[in-house]
């Protein structure tokens, strides 16, 4: 497989990374560089750090090609993506501390290691701890989904941003078994767009087939994000098999709802040609527009709950033939 850096992948043109993804006729994993400079979300440096996870799984060789260095492939550096992809580069970058400003691609294998990252996480927030409560959250499930389906050695990948315009930038993914197997295991499945739909639906999990979870996993934390990008009308993204999700964002002048299903959602759809082994999940939001965690919180309450009520009335209706 070789893959591609675009100039420019953010939430908002993700499909420039992922046409860029091709099987070339060979086992190993070529990572390419493009010639000048070029802008990524962090999203799009924790899906090669996976894919490099992934290549390595098969036995595979992993390498990186560019031509000449630039200040772009040195944040990469300084990124940590080489590290983690074990690909020693020798390029020398000044070690400034990255607190307030960004969060490097860092391995997350256990809840002590997501716990320190959420740490470092809130300087980037630039605000009070209570106020960072919402965003704290959506980063813990963010990687406590990966850490409890992916089924993966290699734990979660995770990076953060914050832009010079403010805005936070967050990516997470995994070269685990994915959406559609993890949620397979207490529901019935028919695609992996099937498999996100009923992983941001509230109430299901693939923990259990009981609706509304358990007591450790409610099946509210994707639903969660996906709430929150809405109403800051900024962009989510889920990649996993040959499936991609990009929730698009809410128009000015019109008012951002909350809804249960992603049908009901400004969502795209797009068909990955070489499908992405395991998860990949970026969401972006503006810090200085941080909705009040209490409010968003009942806003989300109420649709969780109705939701959970209908889809148990619909699953023990009588059917009739």
């Amino acid at each position: 497989m070789q893959v591609t850096l675009p100039n420019r992948a953010y939430l908002a043109d993700i499909e420039r990374f992922t046409r860029l993804m091709v099987v070339d006729g060979t086992d190993d994993l070529r990572f390419v560089l493009p010639d000048g400079l070029f802008s990524v979300h962090p999203l799009v440096l924790c899906m090669i750090g996976a894919l490099g996870d992934w290549a390595s799984d098969q036995g595979a060789e992993v390498s990186v090609h560019w031509e000449d260095l630039n200040s772009s492939i040195r944040y990469l550096e300084r990124m940590k993506l080489f590290e983690v992809m074990d690909l020693p580069t020798g390029i020398p970058v000044r070690e400034h501390d990255p607190s307030g400003r960004f969060i490097p691609v860092t391995r997350i294998r256990d809840n002590a290691e997501l716990n320190k990252f959420v740490v470092d996480f809130v300087p980037l927030l630039h605000a009070r701890p209570e106020e960072a409560d919402s965003v704290k959250y959506v980063l813990f499930e963010l990687v406590r989904n990966v850490l409890e389906h992916a089924s993966s050695a290699h734990g979660a990948l995770a990076a953060a941003q914050v832009t010079k315009s403010g805005r936070l930038l967050v990516g997470v993914a995994d070269s685990g078994i994915g959406v559609r197997a993890s949620m397979g295991r207490s529901h019935p499945v028919t695609s992996d767009q099937d498999a996100i739909e009923k992983a941001f639906r509230p109430g299901i999990t693939g923990t259990t087939r009981h609706y509304g979870g358990n007591e450790t996993n409610g099946g509210a934390g994707l639903f969660f994000m996906k709430a929150m990008a809405t109403m800051s009308r900024h962009h989510m993204v889920m990649a996993t098999g040959d499936s991609l999700m990009k929730l698009l964002t809410q128009p000015r002048g019109h008012q951002a709802r909350i809804h249960a299903r992603l049908q009901e959602d400004r969502v795209k759809w797009v068909n990955l040609a070489v499908p992405y082994p395991g998860t990949a999940v970026g969401i972006d939001i503006s810090i200085d527009e941080t909705i009040a965690f209490s409010r968003l919180l009942a806003d989300i309450r109420e649709v969780y709950h109705l939701n959970v009520k209908k889809s148990k009335i619909e699953k023990y209706r009588p059917r009739f033939r």
